[in-house]
C-alpha cells in the first residue's frame, strides 16, 4: 500500500501533463491522484519496508520505509493539505495555459514529501529530500515571467544546497562510523557509541537550512513569490517543516551527541528574527511567512530542551491554522489585486472567509478552545522546568498575538467599494477549503489530549522526552499572553481612525536591537547568495531541459575564473574546506 500512496500522485502528474489542452481534465485529474491517496491512508499498516539497493565496501544500502505514529501524522498533514491545495487552485489559477505545469509540480512535491514521511533510513530520506528542493524549485519560480519569483526560486535552492551537502556529509560520516545508514541502527548504536563531533554539526546545519532557521533563514520570506497554495502547502505546513522533523526522529542521536544546544540557540534566535519581522513586515503573505520561521523557531528551541512531544503537537497543529491564513490571504489578493495590507480591506464582505479567518487568527494567537491554544501552552509545559525559557516562550506568544490580529485588523478597514464586490464573487472551491481548515483547526484542539500518548508510544526516538502535558498555569500564563497581545493590537490599530500599518514599521525601524538582529542576520546569510552564481547553470539546465548541457561546463568555467580572481565570497571557500576537512577527519 505504501509504493501506491507514492506513485498514485506521480502517475496523475503525468497524466495531466500528457494531456494536449485538456485543462479541465488536468485539475480533476489532480485532485483524483490526491484525493486517492488520502482514501488509501487508513489502510497503511504499521511496521518497516527495505529492499537491497546497492552495496558499499560490504555495507548493503537499499530503500526502507518506515511507518510509526509520527511518520503517520506527517503523512496525514500531506494528504490532507494536498487534498485541500488542490480544490483551492481550482478558483486561484484560472489560466488554462499554466494549470497543467502547476498541477504537475504539486503533485510530484506531493510525492516527495510522502516518501519523505515515510523513510526510514538516511538513503530514503536523502532522495526525498533532493526531490523536495527540486519541486520546490519549480513551484516557487512558477510565474517565470517575474524576476523576483525566478531569483526567490534561485535564492532557495541555493540556501537549500548547503544543507543538502551537510546532510550528504553527515551520512557519510554516520556510514563510517555506524556501517548502517538506518534510522533505528544508528539511534541504538548512538546509545552506546561515540558520535562523531562532525557529523552533529553537518546534520544540524541539513535541520537548519531546510526549516529556514537562523542563519540559513532568509530564503523563505522570499519564497512567498510563489503562488498561494504552495505557500500554503510547502512554506507553511509540509517542506519548512522537513528539518524538525528529522530533528524529531533524530533526537536520541542529537541528544547523545550533545547537539541540542545548537537546535535550541538557532531556534531561539530565529524566534526572535521572526517575531521583529512579522511586526514590521506589511506584505500579506510575508508576514505569515515570518510568523512561520518563528514557529519553526520554537519547534526546534522545544526539541533542544527535551519537549520533543510538545514540539511535534505543536508541529500538527500549526500546520492546519497556518494554511488556513495563507488561503485567506490568496483570497485578499485576488479579491483586492493588493499584497500590502495598507490597501487590503473589506474583508467582512464574505461572510465564510471572515468567520473562517478569523478562527485561524485565533488559534495562531493562542486562545482557548483552538488547536493553537493547545499547541502554546503545551510547549509551555514543556519547558516549565526553565523559568528564563518558560518566559520567553509567553513572551513569544504575546508577541505572536500582538502582530496576528495587527495582520487581521489591516484587512477588515473600509477601502475601495469594488473589493467588497471582488470578495463576495470568490470561487466556491477556495472559500470551502478555507471552511474545512477553520473546522480542522477547532476540532484538533481535542487531539491534544490522547496526542501524547499517541505520538509517543509508538515511536521510539520520543519515549525519551518530556511527556506532553499541560498544567492549570501554563494554559492561564497562554490565555493572558493571547489576551495581551490582541489588546494592544486592539488599541495601536483598531482604534486608529487612519491605516495604521505604518505605526509597527516605524516602531521597527526606532528599534536599535531590532536594527542589529535584521543586520546581523543579513550579513549572516549574504555570504550564501553568492552560491547563486555557481548554480546558474542548474536554472538554464532545468528550463531549457538536456539541448542546453553545454552551458554546464561554461557556467563551471565562470565560477572557476571568479574563484581564481578571488570573486567568490571567502566565506563559501572556507565553509567548502571545513566541510572536507571534517570528512577527511571522520574516514581517518
Amino acid at each position: 500500500m505504501i509504493p501506491i500512496i507514492i506513485i498514485l500522485p506521480l502517475l496523475a502528474a503525468l497524466a495531466a501533463m500528457a494531456l494536449a489542452g485538456d485543462y479541465k481534465t488536468a485539475k480533476y485529474l489532480a485532485m483524483a491522484g490526491s484525493l486517492g491517496s488520502l482514501l488509501l491512508f487508513p489502510l497503511v499498516s504499521s511496521g518497516t519496508f527495505s529492499f537491497a539497493w546497492l552495496g558499499v565496501g560490504g555495507t548493503a544500502l537499499g530503500i526502507t520505509t518506515m511507518v510509526t505514529p509520527l511518520n503517520s501524522m506527517l503523512m496525514l498533514i500531506v494528504l490532507v493539505l494536498g487534498a485541500l491545495a488542490m480544490l483551492y487552485s481550482w478558483g486561484f489559477i484560472e489560466l488554462p495555459s499554466e494549470q497543467k505545469r502547476f498541477y504537475f509540480g504539486m503533485l510530484a512535491f506531493e510525492a516527495a514529501m510522502l516518501a519523505f514521511a515515510m523513510a526510514g533510513n538516511f538513503i530514503t530520506l536523502f532522495i526525498a529530500w533532493e526531490f523536495l528542493s527540486v519541486t520546490s524549485y519549480l513551484l516557487i519560480g512558477f510565474w517565470n515571467g517575474k524576476s523576483k519569483a525566478n531569483a526567490a526560486a534561485r535564492k532557495a535552492v541555493t540556501i537549500i544546497l548547503i544543507g543538502d551537502l551537510a546532510l550528504l556529509g553527515a551520512m557519510a560520516i554516520f556510514l563510517n562510523a555506524f556501517g548502517t545508514l538506518e534510522f533505528g541502527a544508528i539511534i541504538s548504536a548512538a546509545q552506546s557509541t561515540r558520535i562523531p563531533l562532525s557529523a552533529m554539526v553537518l546534520l544540524v546545519v541539513a535541520i537548519l537550512t531546510k526549516s529556514a532557521q537562523f542563519p540559513f533563514g532568509e530564503w523563505l520570506t522570499d519564497a512567498m513569490e510563489g503562488p498561494t497554495p504552495v505557500s500554503a502547502l510547502l512554506h507553511s505546513s509540509t517542506m519548512v517543516k522537513a528539518g524538525v522533523f528529522v530533528a524529531a526522529i533524530m533526537f536520541p542521536v542529537l541528544a547523545a551527541g550533545g547537539a541540542l544546544w545548537m537546535i535550541f540557540v538557532a531556534g531561539a534566535i530565529t524566534a526572535v528574527i521572526g517575531a521583529v519581522g512579522a511586526i514590521g513586515e506589511n506584505q500579506i503573505k510575508r508576514v505569515l511567512a515570518y510568523s512561520t520561521m518563528q514557529e519553526m523557531g520554537l519547534m526546534l528551541m522545544a526539541i533542544g530542551a527535551n519537549a520533543v512531544a510538545a514540539a511535534v503537537y505543536f508541529f500538527f497543529a500549526q500546520s492546519f491554522y497556518k494554511a488556513l491564513l495563507f488561503f485567506s490571504a490568496g483570497i485578499s489578493i485576488k479579491a483586492t489585486g493588493k499584497e500590502n495590507l495598507d490597501e487590503i480591506g473589506w474583508l467582512t464582505q464574505n461572510r465564510l472567509v471572515y468567520i473562517s479567518t478569523i478562527f485561524g487568527v485565533l488559534a495562531m494567537a493562542g486562545f482557548v478552545p483552538f488547536d493553537g491554544f493547545f499547541a502554546n501552552a503545551g510547549l509551555a509545559a514543556g519547558v516549565r522546568n526553565n523559568l528564563l525559557v518558560y518566559a520567553f516562550v509567553s513572551l513569544v506568544g504575546l508577541t505572536t498575538s500582538f502582530y496576528t490580529f495587527r495582520w487581521f485588523i489591516l484587512q477588515t478597514k473600509k477601502t475601495d467599494e469594488g473589493s467588497a464586490i471582488e470578495y463576495a464573487g470568490q470561487p466556491k472551491s477556495m472559500v470551502y477549503s478555507l471552511v474545512v481548515l477553520a473546522i480542522a483547526a477547532l476540532v484538533f484542539g481535542a487531539a491534544f489530549f490522547w496526542f501524547g500518548g499517541f505520538i509517543t508510544g509508538g515511536t521510539p526516538s520520543l519515549v525519551t522526552g518530556v511527556p506532553l502535558t499541560m498544567g492549570a498555569e501554563d494554559a492561564a500564563v497562554t490565555t493572558a499572553a493571547a489576551a495581551a497581545g490582541f489588546f494592544i493590537g486592539y488599541v495601536v490599530y483598531a482604534r486608529m481612525k487612519k491605516t495604521a500599518a505604518a505605526p509597527g514599521r516605524s516602531m521597527l525601524k526606532q528599534t536599535y536591537v531590532a536594527d542589529a538582529l535584521n543586520a546581523a542576520y543579513a550579513y549572516a546569510t549574504a555570504f550564501m547568495m553568492t552560491l547563486g552564481e555557481g548554480i546558474a547553470y542548474f536554472d538554464d539546465a532545468l528550463s531549457d531541459s538536456l539541448d542546453k548541457v553545454g552551458r554546464f561546463a561554461a557556467d563551471t568555467g565562470n565560477v572557476a575564473k571568479r574563484l581564481v580572481h578571488g570573486e567568490i565570497n571567502i566565506y563559501i571557500i572556507i565553509f567548502a574546506a571545513g566541510m572536507l576537512l571534517l570528512l577527511s577527519l571522520a574516514i581517518a
